[in-house]
């Protein structure tokens, strides 16, 4: 019994022996690198226009009255039919204080306004005691303030009148003035920028601008 028992252990011994390290059993690490994919959706940029809102004209019941004059009167009216409409309006005298211009029979009334904040010159021209236009000059040096001002002036009248204003191309003036209108039929209503002074001019004739 005792040999056979010394028997066992031996056989035991030499099938341990006989084991490797590559086969003992224990499961092999696999240390190749595991890839982590980021599954994050990325938000993509905005890229939708941002509208800016346009700002409006900003106008007192004093600017609305002097911006829509050409409702108020009709042009072809005489001088004393004009005070009837605005008693505040000043006397005649000849054209550029020109005697012999005036002697021609062409006159003109100008009076300091106030207009959109800005110190301004109100003037109707007459020849033969007929208003064939009138006008309103006001000035801003600045010119990125002064165009934005253009800018508005002609909404507010795109806006009122329900007709885009038409771009009146006069090649001489190209350079220095931006100039555009309005068909009132059969006036004209025009807005002037002058890019080298600053003016602005909003004005009210019988003839089309260029002629």
């Amino acid at each position: 019994m005792k040999k056979t028992l010394t028997i066992l252990a031996c056989l035991f011994l030499v099938a341990a022996a006989c084991t490797t390290n590559e086969n003992d059993g224990t499961q092999q690490i696999d240390s190749t690198n595991v890839i982590i994919v980021d599954t994050i959706i990325q938000k993509s940029a905005d890229t939708t226009p941002v509208t800016l809102k346009e700002e409006a004209l900003q106008y007192t019941p004093d600017d609305e009255v002097n911006l829509l004059l050409f409702e108020k009167f009709s042009l072809g009216i005489s001088y004393a039919q004009l005070k009837n409409k605005i008693s505040s309006v000043k006397p005649l005298h000849a054209e550029d204080y020109n005697e012999q211009v005036g002697a021609k029979g062409l006159q003109e009334s100008i009076q300091d306004i106030t207009f959109l904040n800005y110190k301004g010159k109100l003037e109707f021209n007459f020849k033969q005691d007929t208003l064939y236009r009138y006008s309103i000059v006001f000035n801003e040096p600045n010119e990125k303030k002064g165009n934005k001002l253009y800018q508005q002036v002609l909404t507010y009248y795109n806006n009122h009148l329900g007709v885009p204003y038409q771009p009146v191309n006069i090649e001489e003036d190209n350079h220095y003035a931006e100039l555009n209108m309005w068909y009132l039929n059969p006036d004209y209503l025009v807005a002037v920028y002058n890019l080298n002074t600053g003016n602005v001019t909003i004005a009210a004739q019988n003839f089309k601008p260029g002629q």
